[in-house]
């Protein structure tokens, strides 16, 4: 276990509690400490701001937004996972206004647990050296996905390959797995990347319901992915690239002298072992 430092919110014991417990027995830390209340948090976060907090939303006192609003404004590096029991599209849509990680419904297992936290901590399960990416350049390019997510208020964004295989990914995407399983199995970004070595760059925009998706070209390997829920995520086309396209340039730069060695296959994620439905 890494010393990745994660506080666990919620004034019901029994879900702190399994939470915390889970975060050991995946091998993701060591060092989960449990509060009961979004006032203990930001005590807490005061002291020494966490990695990341995992916080329910119906708790006595301020509430699971109101905690995820004070960390994106006094402790922007610290990333948040709500769990909600109630979920509507007024949460949904504050949850992402708020840029949160992840939003996990109860009732919610181990593996969707451990899922949900190592995306929002920016280590998925395709390693970087998979990708002929140096661990420098694999931060430098997160840092700069993590920006873009922030400045352009997508709802997910994903550095994907020629092979359709997302390198890095950022934002709440358990509600999106059909949509990306649609856009991959596809070959859409297999095919664009082919047509992007005898076209030059490209910006696709594809209308949808209830998710725009938007695609643009880094290099002839690589292509990021916006996706924004038109239910509460107005974006007009051309603000979408203009705010992206010097974000494009840098990923381009930090991607320039990369190894074209194809990936391996993703790893189809095993069915939970465990669950939590309080």
């Amino acid at each position: 276990m890494d010393g990745i430092r994660i506080l666990v919110v919620d004034d019901e014991s029994p879900t702190r509690n399994f939470i915390v417990d889970g975060l050991g027995a995946l091998g993701i830390t060591d060092r989960a400490i449990g509060v009961a209340s979004a006032e203990d948090a930001l005590a807490a976060a005061a002291e020494a701001a966490p990695d990341l907090v995992i916080s329910d939303i119906r708790m006595t006192g301020l509430n699971g937004l109101d905690l995820a609003r004070f960390l994106h404004q006094n402790h922007p590096n610290t990333k948040v996972i709500l769990i909600t029991g109630y979920s509507t599209r007024d949460i949904e849509k504050a949850a992402t206004a708020l840029s949160v990680d992840a939003l996990i419904r109860k009732p919610f297992g181990l593996d969707a647990l451990g899922e949900a936290v190592r995306t929002a901590l920016n280590r998925p399960r395709l390693m970087a050296d998979e990708h002929g990416l140096p661990p420098t350049k694999f931060e430098a390019l997160t840092r700069q996905i993590d920006i873009l997510k922030r400045d352009i208020g997508a709802q997910w964004i994903g550095l994907l390959d020629n092979q359709s295989q997302i390198v890095i990914q950022a934002g709440a995407s358990d509600e999106l797995t059909e949509l990306l399983g649609r856009l991959t199995g596809r070959n859409w970004v297999t095919n664009l990347s082919t047509a992007a070595e005898d076209i030059g760059s490209y910006f696709l925009y594809i209308e949808g319901q209830p998710h725009d998706i938007y695609l643009t070209s880094v290099d002839r390997r690589y292509c990021l992915v916006f996706i924004y829920d038109r239910r509460w995520q107005t974006n007009r086309v051309g603000a979408v690239w203009l705010t992206a396209k010097h974000s494009v340039q840098e990923l381009a730069r930090l991607l320039s002298n990369q190894s074209t060695t194809s990936p391996p296959q993703l790893a189809v994620a095993n069915q939970p072992v465990a669950a939590y439905a309080g």
